[in-house]
């Protein structure tokens, strides 16, 4: 009796474990479908909005987006280029200008939809804190190792490779706070930085 009762709790944990594995990854991969696609970025019109699925919400909620209404902020995100998936050993530019919104970052974010770990512990830059050219204009390098300017590093993400859910090493999410009309009305055609791939090793 007692060796039944202890198969029927594991096979009852194991099932447990799975499930919540299961769940986390179907609601981490939904952050990799928002549907609009503006260049190689994409965004959701629905997110942060009482529009917004079930599904929606909860990977808004696991992936720490604080998502809020859309005329409050709008947020796209970037996992490949030209199709080919973003990679931890290459080496990014991003280059841009002020854009119409109140504030606005870029942030990287490892495979796991966390902030990378690394050294200077510098997880993103805003337009406050970017160092820009004469004409205003900024450029982001994305990089492992150390570069000169503003240099946003990557590295390993901090979960098991297990978890991993899709086939990019990492994505970058661009956040418009207060974002202008463009943002709104047509968010597949608005100004967004150009992120373009230097080399990789």
């Amino acid at each position: 009796m007692l060796k039944n009762l202890s198969k029927l709790t594991a096979a009852a944990i194991i099932t447990i474990v799975l499930s919540a594995v299961l769940l986390a990854r179907t609601i981490g991969a939904g952050l990799n479908e928002m549907n609009l696609q503006n260049g190689d970025w994409v965004t959701s019109t629905a997110t942060g909005t009482k529009d917004a699925n079930i599904m929606l919400k909860a990977t808004v909620a696991l992936g720490g987006l604080l998502a809020s209404a859309k005329k409050d902020s709008m947020y796209y995100r970037l996992s490949t280029i030209a199709g080919e998936p973003l990679r931890l050993n290459c080496r990014y530019r991003i280059e841009g200008t002020d854009y119409d919104a109140n504030w606005w970052s870029v942030t990287a974010y490892g495979w796991d939809n966390y902030l990378i770990p690394n050294s200077p512990r510098r997880y993103s830059f805003n337009n406050e804190n970017l160092v820009r050219n004469g004409d205003g204009s900024w450029v982001i390098t994305v990089a492992e190792t150390e570069q000169p300017g503003n240099w946003l590093p990557i590295g390993p993400a901090g979960a098991p490779a297990w978890r991993k859910l899709t086939n990019h090493d990492f994505d970058l999410l661009l956040r418009l706070y207060t974002p202008g009309e463009a943002y709104l009305d047509t968010p597949l055609s608005a100004p967004l930085p150009r992120v373009t791939r230097e080399a990789c090793q």
